[in-house]
């Protein structure tokens, strides 16, 4: 018998054996080469420098400064409107007031927000220079966050400024003299507040219908306006034309702090602090239900 056909077949089992030994070899050196390649594409990854950081903070500040002060703005200046229009017409409070002034002020800003943002990149800051992989890292990420929470912060600051430019008493004068409108006209109260009549204190008369705990009421709100009661003078008289018992009260008060008379700017508070407590006593009065005995 002749041995040439086995032993090359042997041979070519062994090549065959070879071969694959050497693709398995070689796919562990690719493998092991990706991740020596990316390892050291992690470490090469540089820390962004503090003027990188900086600038930054200030491309993410710098927007939301002109969001915050917008929002603050549209705010105040909407619900002041809404406070002394419809609030005064349907009798809506200050803080139902401020809370129309918010839908309007997150409108405005959904429609307005691409022009911030433009006037914002107009201002030429610096640009970080940050590379792809740099983005990613969370140091860069939490600049960001800092930088957007310190510009909203500090642009709704700047917004408080429009507070100085509204009369924020202004409402509730209005509502309180549309509640007066309101009451019958033998139920109203009159309040004359003046500096002529005493050298040594400031006189306010007040004149209206009587009712019960009105005088203690009264000084109360005098006592926490700041007020001191020198005098006190009490006299009921009777109208004429409903034959009720109306009031005449007449005090005489200075500040507590420099027990002077009050200056000519604070009369107007003195004699609305005196109205708010004589209507506010008026109203709990009426509302109180009938007692059937």
């Amino acid at each position: 018998m002749s041995t040439g056909p086995r032993i090359m077949h042997a041979t070519v089992l062994v090549r065959g054996r070879r071969l694959k030994q050497m693709e398995v070899m070689a796919r562990k050196r690719t493998v092991t080469r990706i991740c020596i390649h990316t390892e050291s594409t992690s470490t090469m990854t540089e820390k962004p420098s503090r003027e990188q950081l900086r600038a930054h903070f200030l491309r993410a500040a710098v927007p939301m400064i002109g969001f915050g002060f917008m929002d603050n703005t549209v705010m105040i200046q909407a619900g002041n409107a809404i406070d002394c229009t419809l609030g005064v017409r349907f009798g809506l409070s200050t803080l139902t007031a401020a809370a129309f002034g918010q839908v309007f002020s997150n409108a405005v800003s959904v429609i307005a927000g691409g022009t911030v943002e433009a006037l914002a990149l107009r201002m030429g800051l610096p640009s970080p220079g940050f590379t792809p992989m740099q983005k990613t890292l969370p140091v860069v990420q939490r600049t960001a966050l800092l930088g957007s929470l310190f510009g909203v912060i500090f642009g709704c600051t700047l917004g408080l400024v429009n507070l100085f430019f509204i009369d924020a008493d202004r409402s509730h004068t209005l509502k309180l003299q549309a509640s007066l409108d309101n009451l019958p006209s033998e139920e109203t109260y009159e309040v004359e507040a003046t500096n002529a009549k005493r050298p040594d204190g400031t006189t306010l008369t007040i004149r209206g219908p009587d009712r019960d705990g009105l005088l203690q009421s009264m000084v109360s709100a005098l006592n926490t306006a700041g007020c001191s009661v020198v005098e006190l003078h009490a006299s009921p008289r009777h109208r004429s034309s409903t034959d009720s018992i109306a009031i005449e009260d007449i005090f005489v008060v200075t500040d507590q702090k420099t027990k002077q008379p009050f200056e000519e700017d604070e009369l107007p508070r003195l004699a609305k602090t005196l109205l708010d407590a004589s209507t506010a006593v008026h109203k709990m009065k009426n509302e109180q239900p009938p007692n059937n005995e």
